[in-house]
């Protein structure tokens, strides 16, 4: 029950933190802040830092074995993706190479979260 109110809580910053950037990078494209090249990237580069800093929360929580606390969560947020773009009809094997991607920050933002954690 522990373990399971310890995701949930990461998951509920990982959405929190995805959301406002995604807001923030829209509202600037919105209002031609920036280009379409740069909100390209940023499309890449918001999810592999969500899941990066998730990561590093999970690990930050963990007694041992960072890799696999980054591992959990990288699966548990990467299931979700998969869901909702199963749902939405975008599925590709082309997400697949970025869903392992985002599997691979979060491990290693949880390796870099234990070893940064204060003993």
């Amino acid at each position: 029950m522990k373990q399971l109110k310890k995701i949930s809580k990461i998951l509920l910053y990982t959405i929190i933190f995805f959301t406002i950037l995604s807001l923030l990078l829209t509202t600037f494209n919105y209002f031609n802040i920036i280009n379409y090249q740069t909100l390209a990237i940023g499309k890449i580069v918001i999810p592999i830092l969500t899941l990066g800093l998730s990561g590093l929360l999970m690990g930050k929580k963990a007694s041992k074995n960072g890799w696999l606390e980054g591992l959990k969560i990288g699966l548990i947020i990467i299931f979700i993706l998969i869901i909702t773009t199963i749902i939405m009809g975008e599925f590709s094997p082309k997400k697949l190479t970025f869903f392992l991607i985002l599997i691979i920050s979060g491990i290693f933002g949880s390796i870099i979260g234990i070893n940064t954690k204060n003993t």
